[in-house]
């Protein structure tokens, strides 16, 4: 995990409804209960490498539109996991993804590569000028 400290995001408040439909169609909610969550960003074709954005719960509970946000610090992670098993399927990219989020990650805490977090630190820019 490597954070992003060169961000505005952090503190940064909202509504569910209008953090969601900011950052769609790339983020989808992960990782979640009531109280905070994440909004990731699949950075590459494998679903081994995200950009996370945090949020708590500020007011009310995280799945209602009108519920309160605070966003977090972001940060990427990489998630290491078996490969090969998918090899044959049409669209491996979607199909690891979905393979993945059941399978134990090989190596869940894997380094992040400078790569990564360049192309992190422009999608996080995108995301500031739209929540600004």
């Amino acid at each position: 995990m490597r954070e992003i400290h060169n961000s505005s995001l952090p503190g940064t408040r909202g509504t569910y409804g209008y953090i969601q439909d900011a950052l769609q169609p790339d983020f989808t909610l992960a990782n979640w209960d009531y109280e905070h969550g994440y909004f990731d960003c699949m950075l590459d074709e494998q679903g081994m490498v995200y950009l996370r954005l945090p949020v708590k719960v500020l007011q009310g509970e995280l799945d209602s539109p009108d519920a309160w946000l605070e966003i977090g610090t972001p940060f990427v992670i990489k998630h290491v996991y078996q490969t090969g098993v998918e090899q044959d399927l049409v669209n491996a990219s979607v199909a690891s993804a979905m393979v993945n989020q059941f399978q134990e990650p090989v190596d869940k805490d894997a380094e992040v590569e400078d790569r990564w977090m360049k192309q992190a630190e422009q999608v996080v820019k995108h995301v500031e000028a739209i929540l600004e």
